[in-house]
């Protein structure tokens, strides 16, 4: 074997040996990132949002200790990070479990966007991405999220009288748009759609998906007249 040939081979191994290196470090970062996410934000997650993120074996006495302080039920522990490739399986059949929960991790990342109420036609395009892309239609989505309602995952999943259907994530005490408008209801007394974009500074949208879900659920009532336009009063407050 000549020298350069030998230097060459010297060489590979080096770079090998230099890129295992990178990568067990990389790996031990990404590790320790999600370690540092799941600790500082495991009471908040827990107290705000009524889950529990147990991504990892050492913070299982940690989440069982929050699951009893919090009261919080074991379908809304999430004990692994759903991904698109999870969702479909060989001959491209649907996982229709995972294609829920991925749906559930995505829209909890985006809950401060959308409070957690969202139209199926959302969640679809939240999940309809990567290889699912071409390979879902909405009736899956509904499949998948009515499973995670029969299990007690999310909350509910209604039909409107227009047709359109509306997801509710998680329960009113958890969702942030509810509770918003709520508050802003026990200043008012009676609200329009108006007051409720003007003083939250919400699309149109996303204000009547907050006060359908309380209509849905019986805390406020909905009247309309000549006079006084659409209204929503609050009888309970």
């Amino acid at each position: 074997m000549g020298i350069r040939k030998i230097e060459d081979e010297i060489d590979l191994k080096e770079a090998m040996k230099k890129k295992a290196t990178e990568l067990k470090m990389k790996d031990m970062q990404a590790k320790a990132s999600v370690e540092k996410f799941t600790k500082d934000k495991l009471r908040e997650l827990a107290k705000q949002h009524g889950i529990l993120l147990a991504l990892t074996p050492e913070l299982r006495q940690e989440v069982k200790e929050l699951q009893k302080k919090y009261n919080i039920p074991s379908s809304k522990i999430i004990t692994e990070q759903i991904t698109e490739h999870d969702v479909l399986r060989k001959f491209s059949k649907i996982d229709y479990q995972k294609l829920g929960m991925l749906a559930y991790q995505r829209v909890l990342m985006s809950k401060e966007e959308t409070g957690g109420i969202i139209p199926l036609s959302e969640v679809f395009e939240l999940v309809s991405t990567g290889i699912l892309k071409g390979n879902l239609d909405v009736k899956d989505v509904e499949k998948s999220l009515k499973l995670l309602k029969k299990t007690r995952v999310i909350e509910d999943v209604t039909e409107l009288d227009s047709g359109a259907i509306i997801v509710r994530f998680f329960p009113i005490q958890y969702t942030g748009d509810e509770a918003k408008v709520v508050n802003l209801a026990k200043e008012k007394g009676v609200l329009t759609l108006e007051d409720v974009c003007s003083n939250l500074n919400w699309s149109q949208d996303r204000a009547i998906r907050a006060l359908k879900s309380l209509e849905i659920s019986g805390i406020t009532k909905f009247r309309e007249n000549l006079l006084t336009g659409k209204q929503w009063y609050f009888p309970s407050l």
